[in-house]
């Protein structure tokens, strides 16, 4: 039995929450320590100390079980005072659907704290929990992030066993400890023709060998492997790890099987992480945006995502560069376009469905942009070498990032040295010393993307009233940015839009309609922003004749909108009319 098996287990009854934890997470403030790495169950404990300090502000539900049954969470935070979230509408929030991509789950958590710590003190946060709605899912894929976490295993997504090297036995052949420091590094293995050697002012630095093959005078040249052994016997080290699916790859539109697109998995939402995901965002029709957190790199990935740039709607691009470029505005970051090339390009992302299904906009954030974040250019010439890595960490982190080059004997290697960066948290990931730096910045373009959403305004007033009844009217008018359709994708297919139209509809109450439809359906409302030019009017309205029918006769308006929330008018007291 592959190494990892116990470690695995442990993760899985560590996946499920704790009752009656003994340390708090959450403190009376509603704060967290937004600088350290949180595992399923300790990020569980928060959903729950949160649910418990802002009743009124937080409802926490389990969508789904993950491959190993850890239960997959979703927060949704609004003031229910002000309404029901179903009629408000929703910003979408994840992250950790990679496992080893931690900082989006981070910043997801901070996300959450921010907006219920800040209930109340900032109006900008407490207008937007007022009148909107955030959905946050911290741990997207929470198997693969624990085991990450715990065994610091290099690893996609899903720890669903898949036989990478094709050899009829799944997941035989992952990274492993060989010098008990609890991090998978590396090994530099003597080579005579190596691409590598060990700089002679430091040797833990790797150096490339020139292309001229010139080499200061002693110096040894190493190739690299990852940390481990040959288990199957094939003569390659590391080369089936744990897992192997993509979960990015696994959704429903322009998915591509294995030989087009590794990781897809055997069929589109084969994965319960990944099903959970498109129930979830199917059923809040609510949905206005979708920010999917990844790492690294340090800027967004925008639309389009798994299909040729040519195919994509012009207009919708206008409207999604010109939200993107408040995300520039805001961190100094890059946006760019996930999908360059006719062809060649991603298949099954979240993001691609979530537009061509569901007319919304996703992004796809890349944070990290790795160590130049948090080194210093020590010398002044503008880039960032490992000689100034390596001293940062020294004097300012202790040296906790790196791991000396130690000599081991390899039962196939032999006498080789195990030794390197913790790239989980040295690129990949912040170091915990600067994940606040990471995810405050993050914050401000996420409320924006909320801010964006389109609202209903709605007016409705007694227009006369004779012996042949009371006639009502009503107007209707979308005061957000983007249109009630969200896109031009969204407005596509009359009748059946994929983004349902602006409904009005009267409801009675001891009276009955003499003229008018009970339920009129007036079509998408243009927002404040200039795009989306298919949809024009940012106004809309009808009028009904109704008549008393008993005591106590009254009626209303109401406006709903799946993307713009429900509205309701006052009450009309027909009798005396």
């Amino acid at each position: 039995m592959p190494s990892f098996a116990l470690p695995l287990a442990l993760a899985l009854v560590a996946a499920v929450p704790l009752s009656g934890q003994a340390v708090a997470l959450v403190d009376a403030r509603g704060h967290i320590d937004l600088g350290r790495y949180y595992t399923a169950a300790e990020t569980n404990q928060i959903l729950e100390e949160y649910a418990a300090l802002y009743p009124d502000l937080i409802a926490v539900e389990e969508i789904g079980r993950s491959y190993l049954g850890a239960p997959l969470m979703v927060a949704t935070l609004t003031n229910r005072a002000t309404g029901p979230a179903h009629e408000k509408p929703a910003l979408y929030v994840d992250g950790g659907l990679h496992a080893a991509e931690l900082t989006g789950s981070s910043v997801a958590t901070h996300l959450l704290a921010h907006l219920l710590s800040g209930y109340g003190n900032d109006p900008r946060v407490t207008r937007l929990l007022d009148e909107s709605v955030f959905y946050i899912r911290p741990k997207f894929a929470p198997d693969g992030s624990d085991l990450v976490l715990r065994e610091d295993q290099p690893l996609r997504s899903s720890v669903r066993p898949v036989d990478n090297d094709l050899d009829g036995v799944p997941d035989d052949d992952p990274p492993q400890d060989l010098n008990g420091d609890g991090w998978i590094t590396q090994m530099r293995v003597p080579d005579p023709e190596g691409p590598w050697y060990a700089d002679p002012d430091d040797p833990r630095v790797m150096l490339r060998v020139p292309s001229d093959g010139s080499l200061p005078q002693g110096a040894r040249r190493y190739r690299t492997e990852s940390e481990g052994l040959d288990d199957d016997g094939d003569g390659r080290i590391d080369e089936d790890g744990i897992g192997g699916l993509d979960l990015n790859r696994n959704f429903p539109r322009n998915w591509e099987r294995e030989h087009l697109q590794p990781g897809a998995g055997d069929f589109p939402l084969s994965e319960p992480e990944t099903y959970a995901a498109v129930r979830f965002l199917h059923d809040h029709r609510n949905i206005t945006g979708i920010v999917h957190g990844h790492t690294s790199g340090g800027f967004v990935y925008r639309l389009p995502s798994a299909s040729a740039p040519s195919l994509f709607p012009t207009d919708d691009l206008a409207l999604i560069e010109h939200l993107g470029a408040e995300y520039t505005r805001t961190t100094g970051r890059p946006v760019r376009p996930s999908a360059t090339h006719p062809t060649e390009h991603r298949y099954g992302t979240l993001i691609s469905w979530g537009y061509w299904d569901q007319g919304v906009i996703g992004w796809v954030p890349e944070y990290s942009p790795g160590p130049e974040m948090w080194v210093p250019d020590y010398d002044g010439d503008g880039r960032i070498s490992e000689s100034e890595e390596l001293r940062y960490d020294d004097e300012e982190l202790g040296g906790r990032y790196f791991v000396e080059w130690t000599p081991i004997d390899h039962p196939t290697l032999g006498a080789v040295e195990v030794g390197g960066w913790k790239t989980r948290f040295w690129g990949q990931n912040p170091p915990p010393e600067h994940l606040e730096e990471e995810t405050t910045p993050q914050l401000p373009w996420i409320l924006y993307l909320a801010e964006q959403a389109p609202r209903l305004e709605l007016s409705a007033a007694v227009a006369s009233a004779d012996a042949g009844g009371v006639e009502i009217e009503a107007r209707v008018t979308n005061t957000g940015f983007q249109p009630t359709s969200l896109t031009g994708r969204g407005a596509v297919g009359a009748p059946n839009r994929v983004v349902r139209p602006v409904r009005l509809t009267v409801e009675l109450e001891g009276a009955e309609l003499v003229e008018g439809e009970a339920r009129v359906d007036i079509g998408h409302l243009a927002g404040t922003g200039p795009f989306v030019p298919e949809v024009a009017e940012r106004t809309g309205g009808a009028s009904w004749t109704v008549r008393a029918t008993g005591p106590g006769a009254r009626v209303r308006v109401v406006a709903a909108s799946e993307k713009a929330g429900t509205v309701r008018s006052e009450w009309f007291d027909l009798e005396g009319r």
